[in-house]
């Protein structure tokens, strides 16, 4: 039997009335174990500007994360077929497949109501020590530690795209390091690239957003030392080999 269809068995569809602090109708897929713990108090964990996490009472290693609606009106296809919560249950497995370090993912769901606060919800593992690459950048001041950050996220993104995938918001605070020794991928939206020419314009998008949320917390030494670590390691997959000229 393989994975994915373990992993569906393991899925179960169902309707809730209410689900901590969003009220109204939700299609969920997620593991049966966690049945129980939704109707139990929800305590807040972070909020952000387009989603929220939360922390179930029962089971407090695990996070409920509820996105919501990015525009108005939203496409039912984008809402109930292609919903947030959905491509990153999806893009973790994509990710944990190709060798990359994500969040333990239990399931998925989509609010049915057309007027909810929530649109979607993804259940996952907390991470323990998690700490934003971003702030690393930041505020470390050590010269070692960050060249050995560097060397990581060389070999992540070379393996990413080295398996023919492409990251739609592959930015340094979606990029966790912990405990200065390895890189998680979080808020993930993975695309397999079907032609060369995608998987370049995938790469491209990347350096630009990893520049653009670094701005000036990476000195251009650090940059061409990341650099020259990341055509290295792109030398080592037949499929990143053309990406090597774009760096």
């Amino acid at each position: 039997m393989t994975r994915s269809v373990q992993r569906q068995q393991a899925l179960t569809s169902c309707m809730r009335t209410a689900m901590g602090p969003a009220r109204g109708p939700w299609r969920l897929r997620i593991d049966p174990a966690l049945l129980r713990p939704l109707i139990g108090d929800w305590q807040t964990f972070k909020q952000g500007p387009h989603s929220a996490l939360f922390r179930l009472a029962d089971t407090p290693s695990i996070l409920a994360k509820l996105a919501r609606p990015r525009s108005q009106p939203r496409d039912s296809f984008r809402k109930y077929v292609n919903a947030q919560a959905r491509r990153e249950y999806a893009s973790a497995y994509r990710l944990q497949a190709a060798g990359l370090a994500a969040p333990r993912v239990y399931g998925w769901g989509v609010s049915l109501s057309p007027f909810a606060g929530y649109e979607s919800v993804l259940f996952m593992a907390e991470i323990p020590d998690y700490r934003s690459s971003l702030v690393f950048v930041r505020e470390c001041s050590d010269h070692a530690a960050r060249c050995l950050f560097f060397e990581h996220l060389a070999a992540n993104m070379a393996r990413l795209h080295g398996h023919g995938l492409i990251h739609k918001d592959g930015h340094f605070d979606n990029i966790g390091w912990i405990g200065q020794q390895s890189l998680v991928w979080i808020d993930n939206d993975i695309r397999r690239a079907e032609r060369p020419a995608a998987l370049r314009a995938g790469f491209r998008h990347m350096q630009r957003m990893l520049r653009s949320t670094a701005r000036d917390a990476i000195h251009a030494r650090e940059w061409h030392y990341f650099n020259e670590c990341l055509r290295s390691e792109l030398a080592r997959w037949p499929k990143a080999g053309i990406l090597i000229d774009e760096v």
